[in-house]
């Protein structure tokens, strides 16, 4: 016989095939109720692959999950539900299913025999050290899911496994992290899809979940990261932003509005009494907790300047100087994709009051010439040796500047921005001491790196402006 559970008989259903309707409802049922055991059983492996997933995504890096047939199916199905309720990036949690997109409705069980296949989609895929793939075999043997691992292990990602049966020796050499719910055999043996598919949904809901409460995407209990892009999350916006703050509907809708549907910066700004370029950079600040915001800059005294000195999530110098490098390009790609949430009915928030193309790289390339270049430059020509520190204003709050369009202003802003980053990169010293460099802005002392940490939020706060869209839901009686 077969060594693994999933394949083995079950001894309380072998006269299943002779069962009325009634039967068989009861004897499933009393097996399903051995899976959340199980799974309560791997406790300890959840929040170790948790507490990894988190500490992966803070250095930019990615959950993976790579499976087939039914594994891979609610690989895909957990990866896809991630952005809708959590607002992330749909990169951020990523699926390969062994057949393709194409397997997701039609049997491809021929392709996970494919170890080799395996290892290629995770090369396409571009995995990395930073990442972590959790390799998805109910079964624990196969080959497509086998090949994956070793390949993700040889290029220095992280490796997890999930299974229902103990798995083969060279699964325990390669995987970091073992997931095992052993949940006994099927009630019709080898059909993972039962018992086996009910684990490992659970199992997926747990790891993605926990997640992204460690990474602030969830107040209370509440998803309140979700952005408002269909009729359902619409009324979930509104209900949460309601609850929390005791607005009416309207209220909240206008709220909304005026973020493009996030919901946790609506609720910062009405914490914070700021608005919402403001609200945005102290959440970031906050690594994108709300009720750190809200506790750390709900006083008179709100410096925010690139947050914790070593702020987790964000890059180091060389990477934040290619960031800060590639903001104009970002500018003309934000441009393009509000461009053609206009053109698609759309419309960009708040558009009574909102900003031109034009005005917002207008307000770049003035802040970059006289606000952030200049203070650059004073800031890395002053001595640093324990005397007095260059001292700077703080921060004034974004005014509509006037226009002369926008390439020409996008062209301008290119222009003082390479000098900006010229200033640090081609020094006469390392960019690392340049950026350890302190100065006194505001009533906060900075180091230059979060001083241009904000300078970066800064920008995507502008090209947040430029790119987003709202759902036709949150201005349905707006105009009335």
């Amino acid at each position: 016989m077969d060594p693994r559970l999933t394949e083995g008989r079950n001894p309380r259903t072998r006269a299943i095939d002779r069962a009325d309707s009634a039967t068989i409802v009861h004897t499933i049922q009393a097996e399903d109720r051995a899976v959340p055991e199980a799974v309560a059983s791997q406790a300890d492996a959840l929040a170790r692959v948790i507490d990894d997933v988190v500490e992966r995504f803070r250095r930019g890096g990615r959950l993976i999950y790579v499976g087939a047939g039914t594994s891979g199916r609610l690989g895909v199905l957990d990866a896809a539900e991630c952005p809708p309720t959590f607002g992330v990036d749909p990169g951020l949690v990523e699926a390969i299913i062994a057949g393709g997109s194409g397997a997701l409705v039609r049997s491809a069980e021929g392709a996970e025999d494919s170890r080799r296949g395996g290892g290629e989609a995770v090369r396409a895929f571009g995995v990395s050290p930073a990442d972590l793939v959790l390799g998805i075999a109910t079964s624990g043997t196969t080959p497509y899911v086998l090949g994956a691992l070793a390949e993700a292990a040889a290029r220095g990602a992280g490796t997890a496994f999930l299974g229902c049966t103990v798995p083969p020796a060279e699964v325990t050499d390669v995987a970091d992290h073992l997931i095992l719910p052993l949940v006994g055999p099927e009630v019709i043996a080898g059909s993972t899809r039962m018992k086996a598919g009910t684990a490992t949904k659970l199992v997926l809901n747990t790891i993605t979940t926990g997640a992204m409460i460690r990474r602030g995407r969830v107040f209370e209990n509440l998803m309140v990261d979700l952005r408002a892009r269909s009729a359902k999350l619409v009324d979930r916006g509104l209900r949460i932003f309601a609850t929390l703050t005791g607005a009416s509907r309207e209220e909240a809708r206008g709220a909304l509005i005026l973020t493009g549907g996030a919901v946790k910066t609506a609720l910062a700004m009405h914490a914070l009494r700021v608005d919402r370029a403001l609200a945005e950079r102290y959440l970031d600040c906050a690594d994108g907790f709300l009720g750190v915001a809200v506790e750390r800059f709900g006083g008179p005294e709100r410096p925010c300047y690139g947050g914790y000195p070593a702020a987790p999530g964000w890059p180091d110098g060389a990477a934040l100087l290619a960031r800060l490098s590639e903001a104009p390009t970002r500018l003309v790609a934000a441009r393009a994709a509000g461009a053609a949430a206009e053109a698609a009915g759309q419309r960009i928030a708040a558009r009574r009051t909102a900003w031109t193309p034009g005005q917002h790289a207008a307000h770049l390339a003035d802040f970059e010439r006289n606000a952030v270049r200049p203070r650059v430059e004073r800031w890395l020509a002053a001595a640093d040796s324990g005397g007095s520190l260059p001292t700077f204003e703080d921060w004034t709050a974004d005014a509509p500047p006037s226009e002369g369009g926008f390439e020409a202003e996008t062209a301008g802003f290119s222009a003082e921005r390479a000098r900006t980053v010229a200033a640090v990169a081609e020094g006469a010293e390392p960019v690392a001491a340049a950026l350890a460099r302190r100065a006194r802005v505001g009533s906060e002392t900075l180091t230059l790196y979060q001083f241009l940490r904000g300078v970066a939020q800064h920008d995507a706060a502008h090209e947040t402006r430029l790119r987003e869209r709202v759902h036709p839901a949150l201005l349905a009686e707006a105009d009335a």
